[in-house]
Formats: structure tokens, sequence, C-alpha cells
């Protein structure tokens, strides 16, 4: 990888990054707004999910127009827009509809500054590894986010949590510049209009099968804390798991860095879907702390490492973005969807259903990436 590409990547995963980071610390921005705003647990939940929203939105709309539009002026656009959303987000914290107006706002400017770095990997040579830079870069700084909110969480409270939001999209404002500033140029691997693109087979079932992989992990992911509590493990012991769990999520993001394209993309796609559903069984027929550790453990390895493959997936069937900016947007909505499904399928502490029901989502998606991955050579 070329010194001035690395560059590139760096700046790219750090301007993702930080539109992330309503997302990387979620649950210690909740606790913020409950415990230091304010809000009710309710409130501080669905401002969350009117931010989410939002991002998704803008970023359906713009994967229709992203072989026409300027990202570098899009993220400036829309870094600026969020850093005012979320100043006001912080004074206004109390007063919940001015509060999910400002974070509905804000959700528009960082979900087009993401789409718009999102975008940016595959317009460079070895964009796979620059995919797995940006969800290593991703994990690390959720990591830190979790640890630092709620230890300073009294001193930053609603306003200072929001202004170190407005801090960090100041930065990436500033390392813009690194995002392409020019329309998409034909590289081949894709032709038509936007509209064209995403209506072929490759892409439709490759954008459902993103959103059903981030369905089946946040699934199982809303659950898992409760299922620790009734298996009479202990809070520490939870907390331990969950802990090392994500930070397996570094080396898994990480082995595309070093892998590159050498399997192609579906094949590594199985086999961390594998590692997932050897996971699930784990945790199927936990009893154990033992178990309840393993199985966390492979569900936190195996979505790091397969993000950054699904990802490259998708931006190989259009080079210029409209895929991955699709992708993204429907992620998010998966995200939102999961946990939902989890809900009707949880009753009564069933929580070996939740287990199944993520399992059978990874079947479907499965199916899903091999029809895309087919129908992307046929089109060929």
């Amino acid at each position: 990888m070329r010194k001035s590409q690395l560059s590139a990547f760096a700046a790219f995963s750090a301007i993702g990054t930080v539109t992330l980071m309503p997302l990387l610390v979620l649950p210690a921005m909740i606790g913020v707004l409950v415990d230091n705003a304010g809000m009710s647990e309710s409130a501080a939940g669905w401002s969350a999910s009117v931010n989410f929203l939002a991002s998704a939105l803008i970023g359906i709309a713009m994967s229709l127009r992203i072989h026409h539009l300027n990202l570098q002026q899009v993220a400036r656009w829309g870094l600026m827009l969020a850093i005012v959303a979320d100043i006001v987000s912080g004074v206004t914290a109390g007063n919940a509809w001015t509060f999910y107006a400002a974070r509905f706002v804000s959700g528009i400017g960082l979900g087009a500054a993401y789409v718009a770095a999102a975008a940016a990997f595959p317009r460079h040579d070895d964009y796979e590894r620059g995919y797995g830079l940006f969800i290593t870069l991703q994990f690390i700084v959720s990591g830190i986010g979790l640890y630092i909110v709620p230890v300073y969480a009294d001193q930053l409270g609603g306003v200072g949590l929001f202004g170190m939001f407005a801090v960090l999209e100041v930065f990436a404002l500033l390392i813009c510049t690194q995002l392409p500033s020019d329309r998409a140029k034909d590289t081949g691997t894709a032709a038509g209009s936007e509209l064209t693109v995403l209506i072929s087979v490759a892409a439709v079932f490759g954008v459902l099968g993103f959103a059903l992989f981030e369905a089946a992990n946040n699934a199982q992911f809303a659950y898992i804390e409760r299922f620790g509590v009734a298996l009479e493990i202990t809070d520490a012991q939870i907390g331990t798991s969950l802990l090392i769990a994500s930070l397996l999520g570094i080396p898994g993001a990480f082995s595309i860095v070093v892998v590159g394209d050498r399997f192609g993309k579906l094949l590594p796609i199985f086999f961390g879907i594998a590692i997932a559903l050897a996971g699930l069984a784990l945790l199927f027929g936990a009893r154990n702390y033992a178990a309840y550790f393993i199985g966390g453990c492979c569900m936190g390895f195996s979505w790091a490492f397969c993000l950054p493959f699904i990802q490259s997936l998708l931006a190989s069937i259009d080079r210029n973005g409209s895929v991955i900016a699709a992708g993204t947007a429907l992620s998010t909505l998966g995200s939102a969807f999961g946990p939902g499904l989890a809900a009707v399928v949880v009753v009564g502490g069933a929580y070996g259903n939740v287990f199944m029901l993520s399992a059978a989502l990874f079947f479907v998606m499965l199916v899903m990436f091999v029809i895309a991955s087919r129908g992307q050579k046929a089109a060929a």
C-alpha cells in the first residue's frame, strides 16, 4: 500500500469514525442523557433512533446521486450542519422536541459525511484494506469512548458530551480535503445511472444481505447481557466477557488488511459467519460462564471480521459508491430491525429463540450474498 494511499485511507477512516460517534458510544450516551440531562430512558432511546433514521434516509437519497456528487463538498456541508446541531443538542437536552429536532438534523449531517467517506474508499486500489483500517479504528475509538464517557459523565453532562462530538467534527472538517472533489469516473465495474446499478441483481441482494447481517448481530447483541444475568453470571464476569468480545473485534477487522483480496470476498464471509454460528450454538447450549464467554467472543470477532469484507463486496459492485452508500443506509435500518424481532421471540425469557433467530438470519444472508456474487459475475 502506497504512502499516499494509506494517508487517504486514514483520513477517510477518521472522518467516517467521527460521524459514527453517537453509535459507537451509544450505551454511554444514553446513560449521560438519563443520569445527567434529566431525560427518561425511553426519551433518550428515541432520540438515538431519530438520529439514526435521519442518517439512513440521507444515505438512501445520496445513493441515487452518488456518481454526480462532490464527496468533499458533501462531507464539509454535512459536518458543518452536524456541528451546529450537536451544539444545539447540548443545550436543549431538557426540551424534548427541540432536542429531537436537533438530533434529526445532526443525523442528516453525520449521515451525509459518513456516506461520503465510505464511498471514497473504492475509488482507490486496495480498498479492501482501507475498509479494514476503517472498522479497526471504529472498534478502538468505541472502546476508548465507552470507558471515558461513563467515567467523566458527571463532568461532561449533556453539554460536554455533545460539545465533544462537535470538537471531533471540527477535526474531521479540517481533513475533508483528502476526500475526492471531482465527480465519479467510469471504472468499468458498473455501467449506467445510479438507479440502473441499484436495481441490478447483485446490488439488490448485496444490500439486503448487509441489512440482514446487521439485524442478526444486533438481535443477539440486544439480549446477550440479559442472557448472562439469566445464567446467574456475575456482573463483573458479564462485563469482562463483553469487553474482551469487543476488543477481539480489533484483530478481526484488521485481518483484511493482512489478507487483502487473496481469498476473494465471499469465502472470508462464509468463514466469518461459520464462527458466528459456532458462537450462537455455544450460547444456545450455555449453562456456565465458559460457554457464555467463548460464545460471546466468537460473535465479537465474527462481526468485525465480516464487516470489511461485506463492505468490499458491495463496493466492488460499483466502484463509484452507489451500492456501498445504499448498503450503509439499509444496514442502519437492519440494526434497528434486529432488536425488534428479538423482542418478539424472547417472550418469557426464551433467549434461545433469539440465538436461533440470529442463526436463521445469517443463513438467509449467506444465500443473498451468493446470489449477489453470481449476479456481479454475470453482469461482468
